[in-house]
């Protein structure tokens, strides 16, 4: 059974067998002639059984959601901020953020709401029901108590989770993330100019535990952190976006880095280049027998480019790479036999739909003579 069709079955677990539940979701589903899906199905059944209000766990909010219900712990408050409006009105809104033991999630008070916090009648530590809006925020997503939402103290055990996420946990739209990670990667420092004409600093940092590993997105005054490959850093209240079909953590101004001295081990996955499939993000490591001349061309804005391909063996076969831009540099000096490890580069179909690796601006590729 799907893990949000459970979640709901399991707040309706007294009335009916899973099996029944499975059965009069995929009724429900195909009556509706796939208009909804199976969690939508499956709250229209645990309504069926009698069930007035099912509440969501804070793990499966998603933006396109909209109207969710869902109970958790108040574990910070942010302090209450006004601001105006185009029409010249002051408003106010004031951050809450709400753990179970699944997660947590922004909850954002607006303007006569915010008087619960100011009275002190909301407050950390309470267990709050909450129904409001989920929305795409700016750390992620995140619930918005408007007019039509709804707020009550329950007497609930909920228990937020205390533990740092593994990488291999985290999912897109989540906010208030901490992990321990091993630096893979440090990254460099990058200026540039805001909108506006400010300078601004930013940095990518690649981060890696024994589930996997994830890019974490620094800005400022925490991009110009001292950071040496090897290093444990542990990041806490960051959010967590899809980019470009990956994963990737940005931390903003909720957010702390600290480095630790707990050790974390990562071990970067090495696939066999015969069992490697098009369309695919994938590291590789074996020894260059194929070096190809450096070709330049004009890219479609006009700008020139350069490209150049190896070929890279292991014991199960052999691949040609295509370097581009600054990674072309790298083959000065590279020569036959020399170890070669490519790190996040892509499979896909290239010429005579020969499987080739493309190493983009993400690629990490080392070479090392032989010995």
């Amino acid at each position: 059974m799907d893990e949000q069709i459970l979640e709901v079955y399991r707040q309706v677990a007294d009335q009916i067998s899973e099996q029944e539940f499975q059965d009069k979701v995929e009724e429900k589903v195909a009556l509706m002639a796939g208009l909804c899906d199976g969690r939508t199905a499956a709250m229209l059944v645990a309504r069926d059984l009698g069930s007035s209000e099912i509440l969501t766990k804070i793990r499966s909010i998603r933006p396109e959601m909209g109207n969710v219900s869902f109970a958790g712990r108040v574990i910070s408050i942010s302090e209450i901020k006004e601001f105006s409006r185009s029409d010249g009105s002051v408003g106010r809104v004031v951050n809450m953020t709400l753990a179970d033991e699944t997660g947590s999630v922004r909850l954002a008070l607006w303007d006569e709401n915010v008087e619960l916090v100011r009275s002190g009648e909301l407050k950390i530590d309470q267990c709050l029901k909450v129904r409001g809006l989920a929305r795409e925020g700016y750390a992620g997503t995140e619930v918005s108590l408007s007019r039509g939402g709804g707020l009550e103290e329950v007497d609930l055990d909920i228990r937020p989770r205390q533990e740092a996420y593994k990488i291999a946990e985290i999912k897109a739209d989540m906010s208030d993330v901490s992990l321990l990670g091993m630096v893979v990667d440090p990254g460099e420092l990058r200026e540039f100019l805001r909108k506006d004409g400010r300078a601004g600093r930013v940095r990518t940092v690649l981060l890696g535990d024994e589930t996997g590993k994830i890019r974490l997105t620094l800005w400022d005054d925490q991009a110009a952190m001292s950071l040496e490959k090897g290093e444990s850093l542990e990041a806490m209240g960051c959010s967590c976006r899809e980019r470009y079909g990956s994963l990737e953590l940005s931390a903003g101004r909720q957010s702390s880095l600290k480095k630790s001295s707990k050790k974390v081990v990562f071990v970067e996955s090495i696939t066999p280049i015969q069992d490697l499939e098009a369309g695919v993000i994938c590291s590789v490591a074996g020894f260059v027998t194929g070096l190809g001349e450096v070709r330049e061309f004009q890219r479609d804005d006009g700008k020139a480019g350069r490209v150049a391909n190896i070929y890279i063996s292991d014991d199960t076969g052999r691949i040609r790479v295509a370097l581009w831009g600054d990674h072309v540099d790298l083959i000065q000096g590279l020569d036959l036999g020399w170890r070669a490890e490519i790190i996040d580069a892509q499979a896909k179909s290239g010429w005579n739909d020969e499987l080739e690796l493309s190493c983009g601006w993400r690629t990490r590729i080392t070479f090392a003579p032989p010995g």
